[in-house]
């Protein structure tokens, strides 16, 4: 897939089971991976960095692929209690989970629509 113009290898996360591990465990993201969250409908969707081992940039698209929100080098957290999740102030339809950095890299702006990301 490709994301302004650079490639990315982006990880589909469709299913239920899939939605809940994300990228939890892995020992690391390359900087042309990603993960994509796809749900069903729009809506305030919660992310948090529960066991996950690196920081990631996380960005949320409404359903025409248009960035509503960024959160950039969100840290892991190992305590399930004292685990912040993050939501956008606008609903969505997709995350988009990146290295910590691409979106600056990448230079994504709220507001902006991904063209690239619409073959998923």
């Amino acid at each position: 897939m490709t994301i302004k113009g650079k490639k990315f290898r982006l990880f589909l996360a469709e299913s239920f089971a899939q939605k809940a591990v994300g990228l939890m465990y892995r020992p690391n993201i390359k900087a042309n991976e990603g993960m994509l969250f796809k749900f069903p409908f729009n809506h305030h969707w919660k992310i948090w960095m529960l066991n996950m081992k690196f920081p990631i940039d996380v960005v949320w698209l409404d359903e025409k692929f248009r960035i509503v929100h960024i959160e950039r080098g969100m840290r892991p957290c190992s305590n399930i209690f004292s685990c912040k999740s993050f939501s956008p102030d606008k609903q969505s339809r997709y995350v988009l989970e990146l290295a910590a950095g691409a979106a600056a890299r990448l230079k994504l702006r709220r507001g902006e629509i991904i063209k690239g990301i619409a073959a998923a």
